[in-house]
């Protein structure tokens, strides 16, 4: 007996075209950077017409824009998933830490460099990726917050020490974003960093002294 095909709806096959235009789009800033990423370029990578594309996103800000919030959901996914991916029989500080290294060297990262320098001197890009960033940064305090603090931690010390974590990470990973050249091993920093935190976390979960 054939097998009956389900016909997608209007709303879905909407979806699905949204959904790889903006795969493109983020696939394009991270291989090829913003200049490359024009809406020629994505419909050709997305396997669609420029005038599709142009149905949804009638300019290039318009599908840029939308495409911050789409990088935002793949950072918060991958972000979710380094942090459920840490082997509890490990060192919790030590895993969790070069998964995050892992991340700040991949793709999405490299997303989200190419939109903030981009918003520089763009302005109309600069309200969604600052809403986005922020969006981020909320959501990742609390998971850092349940990982390594607990819940009897303030929110001061739990903002601070992500900043501190996020600086020193995203930093390191510009630096060494030009392919082939590595000003300086971050290795030795990166260990050095987790001596440091090491030692802040133990500080904040001793008793205070009588």
């Amino acid at each position: 007996m054939p097998r009956t095909r389900t016909r997608r709806t209007q709303a879905e096959r909407t979806a699905e075209t949204k959904t790889a235009l903006l795969d493109a789009t983020l696939d394009l800033l991270a291989e090829s950077g913003y200049k490359a990423t024009t809406t020629t370029a994505v419909a050709h990578r997305a396997g669609v017409s420029l005038g599709a594309l142009l149905h949804h996103f009638p300019t290039k800000t318009d599908l840029l824009t939308e495409a911050i919030g789409h990088a935002f959901d793949r950072r918060t996914r991958e972000y979710r998933r380094i942090m459920a991916e840490a082997d509890p029989s490990s060192d919790s500080l030590d895993s969790s830490l070069d998964l995050l290294w892992a991340m700040c060297n991949g793709p999405t990262f490299a997303v989200f460099v190419e939109l903030w320098v981009a918003a520089r001197t763009e302005p109309e890009l600069v309200e969604p990726l600052v809403a986005v960033d922020r969006e981020f940064l909320v959501t990742a305090q609390q998971m850092y917050t349940d990982y390594f603090l607990g819940p009897e931690s303030n929110d001061e010390t739990a903002r601070v020490g992500l900043q501190m974590v996020f600086s020193l990470l995203t930093g390191l990973a510009f630096s060494n974003m030009i392919p082939g050249y590595d000003p300086f091993d971050s290795t030795p920093v990166i260990e050095a960093f987790k001596g440091m935190v090491r030692i802040s976390l133990a500080a904040l979960k001793s008793p205070p002294s009588q």
